[in-house]
């Protein structure tokens, strides 16, 4: 991000990974994860009580579930800050508020059919002043939930992690393009531009 110190994230077997142009492709079960508390994302996003999860994947199959992570802030398979997973043909936001359980549902679930194996860009919005979330997929509005109240309950020791829950038993396969958080909504007319601008 270039804000603050950087928030490293270690691949835990290299082995299982490859690197094809503008991406990483994780091919069999590891993790990629941060050595420690990601403060900094946990701080920014409780400051706004707001989030933006915005990922460019290229899942390997429609079969995956658990849901199976891409990215999260979490613990364990109980309770997370936020997840953005797969659920077979759906992709699964659960995003822990005052008002959700500790492990972020009702989750917000797209549509079955939305998640493919193409590269897509999926976006995931949650705004404080209404509660509302949204998640789009190539641009396109999919889903509205809501997850009313604060971030304030969110746990402050959970580290980030890619492709895995941290207990190693929530695998995801696929190519990873890009992966942002933002401490804010976008609004929809940047998510366009940013589906426009490609991974």
């Amino acid at each position: 991000s270039g804000v603050g110190s950087p928030l490293n994230l270690t691949i835990q077997n290299t082995n299982k990974v490859s690197r094809p142009a503008g991406a990483l492709s994780v091919n069999s079960s590891t993790i990629i994860k941060s050595d420690g508390p990601a403060s900094k994302v946990i701080d920014s996003l409780r400051a706004t009580n707001e989030i933006t999860i915005e990922a460019w994947v290229n899942p390997a199959n429609t079969t995956q579930d658990g849901p199976s992570r891409i990215v999260t802030l979490s613990a364990n398979t109980s309770v997370r800050n936020f997840t953005l997973g797969q659920e077979n043909n759906a992709y699964d936001i659960r995003l822990r508020t005052t008002s959700t359980s500790p492990n972020g549902t009702p989750s917000l679930r797209t549509p079955n059919g939305a998640l493919t194996t193409q590269l897509t860009h999926v976006v995931y919005t949650r705004s404080h002043s209404s509660g509302v979330t949204r998640a789009y997929i190539n641009g396109v509005l999919v889903k509205t939930g809501n997850a009313p109240s604060s971030f304030s309950n969110w746990d402050q020791s959970f580290r980030l992690a890619l492709a895995n829950e941290l207990t190693l038993n929530r695998t995801w396969l696929g190519e990873l393009h890009l992966v942002a958080i933002y401490d804010r909504d976008l609004t929809p007319s940047e998510v366009i531009q940013n589906f426009n601008a490609g991974p």
